[in-house]
């Protein structure tokens, strides 16, 4: 997984309201239109994914200043420390900022920094990895939806019965929690018996060795639930073995597309967790820093405090299945998410590294669409 691999933990101070008022009283906007600054501090960049998910935000940042909409955009990377971080955050406090986008290394670190940033009229939004602070915006991936989907799509193909081992992300990380938790849910309505559960890691060689033991342990395998960038992993502990993988659910990045695309006989499903979000949240951030208020509906509950009103949990662009299917029981309630093929997967990618991920942010009228 591309989170930070940290465990976020513990509810956050004066997170006791409902709705995030303070939010919307910034006096960034007094910058006016096209002179505004965005700082962009990103916790962590030591995979593709999080290069794809900042190389994203940098270029929409300088579209967005050659149409002259912003002034700037300043980004630094603090590599999951901490200090590093919140000192990067106040140097850009320093420079007059009119707006924040942090993905943070720690979701209980930033009370101070917020605090600053607030009392100087600067819009605070937190991007990608969840934290709960009132009079902040969050825009996130949506983590229950993702394996939700998954999970509904493996009970389908099973007929709601059958043996599955499960190979989960990072133990204690926030989003391994609240995946592990949608499949709990989603399975719990099933007859589908869990064999068995171990942490991959989010990490190909991880989950081959955990396959490797499943595969000596059990006979009677007849799905596989897994999260990210572990799908190629498992198919070369089944290859090893001189076995068949089973149904199971795979992954985003174009490599897994492509050997999917090339075997016929291998039947799967990919859900991108997409790094496209960081792209969503700055474009959301430049609709606020515009004076522009959300419809009533769309902020939701933070996913590290439910009483605090004031998150857009961002669906995943597609559901890539062996053929497009937009009338299936796992699209459902999901209304920007496109059903494609792995096919169209496959030629979306068409020129990009194998470890890129299939990607999409939202486009200018599902962004305004959340706004008054």
């Amino acid at each position: 997984m591309f989170m930070v691999l940290a465990l976020f933990v513990g509810l956050l101070a004066g997170c006791g309201s409902a709705q995030t008022s303070g939010a919307n009283k910034s006096d960034s906007g007094k910058a006016g239109k096209g002179n505004f600054v965005i700082g962009f501090a990103n916790g962590y960049i030591g995979n593709t994914w999080r290069s794809q998910f900042v190389d994203n935000v940098k270029a929409q940042g300088e579209k967005l200043k050659q149409q002259g909409v912003i002034k700037d955009i300043k980004i630094a990377n603090s590599n999951a420390d901490v200090s590093k971080q919140l000192t990067q955050l106040n140097q850009m406090i320093s420079e007059g900022v009119n707006a924040l986008m942090i993905d943070p290394v720690s979701a209980d670190s930033l009370g101070p920094i917020v605090a600053k940033a607030k009392a100087k009229g600067i819009l605070v939004v937190i991007t990608n990895d969840p934290a709960a602070y009132e009079g902040t915006y969050s825009v996130i991936g949506n983590n229950d939806a993702f394996w939700r989907i998954q999970a509904k799509w493996l009970a389908n193909k099973l007929n709601n019965k059958g043996n599955i081992v499960q190979i989960n992300g990072l133990p204690g990380n926030t989003a391994d929690t609240f995946r592990r938790q949608a499949a709990k849910e989603v399975l719990g309505k099933t007859d589908i018996k869990v064999l068995a559960e171990a942490p991959g890691k989010w990490d190909e060689s991880e989950a081959q060795k955990v396959t490797s033991t499943f595969l000596s342990t059990y006979n009677n395998i007849d799905g596989i639930l897994t999260q990210d960038v572990m799908a190629e992993g498992i198919l070369r502990a089944f290859d090893t073995a001189g076995k068949k993988p089973p149904v199971m659910t795979g992954d985003y990045t174009y490599s897994f597309l492509r050997t999917w695309a090339k075997t016929p006989d291998l039947d799967s499903i990919a859900v991108p967790y997409a790094p496209g979000v960081g792209v969503d949240a700055l474009n959301i951030t430049v609709q606020l820093l515009q004076g522009k208020k959300f419809n009533d509906s769309v902020l939701q509950a933070n996913p590290l405090n439910t009483k605090l009103k004031n998150a857009l949990l961002v669906d995943p662009p597609y559901v890539v299945t062996k053929t497009a299917q937009p009338n299936a029981p796992w699209m459902e309630g999901l209304k920007f998410t496109k059903a494609i093929s792995v096919d169209d997967a496959v030629k979306i990618g068409e020129g990009k590294p194998g470890t890129a991920a299939l990607d999409a942010g939202m486009t200018d009228d599902q962004i305004k669409s959340f706004f008054k």
